[in-house]
């Protein structure tokens, strides 16, 4: 019975049940109106599908493959702001809306968890070093194409979420019945090592290294703070301020145990 009434009352609101938090919203938005701006900045290429080393071109034109678009090559020249501006790009409306949609199911019970300012950390970091995943075929059969999207992102938060909640079952479309998290996480793997097969143009490797990302992020950094704040303790500190910040690490993460389960 338990059971059946967490699910009805996680289907009722799309996928989580206490709506969209602060932080998902305004990454959302800022994610749809810098698509907005790549339309409006679009240059045509000349007759030209594609820039040099692109994947796609993705609107926006050479400015936004040139200069914001993630090039492997171009950050090993120097072009830092590269593994931060890519992830804000997108090659296309639906390529928009699903890393979106993503966000919006995932995101929200993530940032709960997290906490809105260690969620924005996340989120950038899963962007920002699982693209450093394109190095494995850049250094294997060189080249270096462009990438856009907040694949990387979104799919680290979506191994938070599986990470944090693993049972918890929802509907994952065209599929006419619900599954877990876990079995979400690994429908997306078999997925990407399809496409990895036919050698499309999404950059598997970003996915998985945002996920990779993601998962060490969520096991490491509570324990990494623990031993950090266990071994700066003031040794003439009272055994209560000890108790004090031991729960204050132990909250790292914390989440209802009895909602994991389920």
């Amino acid at each position: 019975m338990q059971r059946a009434y967490h699910f009805e009352s996680r289907f009722e609101y799309g996928g989580f049940s206490q709506g969209i938090t602060w932080m998902v919203q305004r990454l959302i938005l800022l994610n749809v109106l810098v698509f907005a701006a790549q339309l409006l900045l679009h240059i045509p290429l000349g007759g030209s599908p594609t820039a040099p080393g692109a994947l796609y071109a993705p609107p926006g034109g050479a400015i936004v493959t040139d200069w914001l678009a993630f090039q492997f090559t171009d950050f090993l020249q120097g072009w830092a702001w590269q593994p931060i501006t890519y992830m804000f790009l997108h090659g296309g409306l639906l390529h928009l809306f699903l890393n979106m949609l993503w966000l919006y199911v995932f995101g929200p019970d993530v940032e709960r968890v997290l906490g809105t300012r260690q969620f924005v950390w996340f989120y950038l970091i899963c962007g920002g070093a699982g693209v450093f995943a394109t190095g494995v075929p850049y250094f294997m059969h060189g080249g270096s194409a462009a990438v856009v999207g907040a694949s990387g992102a979104t799919l680290g938060v979506l191994i938070a979420y599986a990470y944090l909640y693993p049972n918890r079952q929802l509907f994952l479309f065209p599929l006419p019945i619900p599954i877990n998290a876990r079995a979400i996480v690994l429908f997306v793997v078999i997925m990407n090592l399809v496409s990895a097969l036919g050698r499309g143009p999404i950059s598997v490797a970003t996915h998985f290294g945002g996920m990779g990302v993601g998962l060490a992020y969520m096991m490491l950094v509570p324990r990494i703070r623990r031993l950090s704040l266990g071994g700066g303790r003031n040794p003439h500190a009272s055994q209560t301020e000890h108790d004090k910040m031991g729960d204050a690490v132990d909250n790292i993460f914390r989440f209802d145990e009895r909602r994991r389960r389920m």
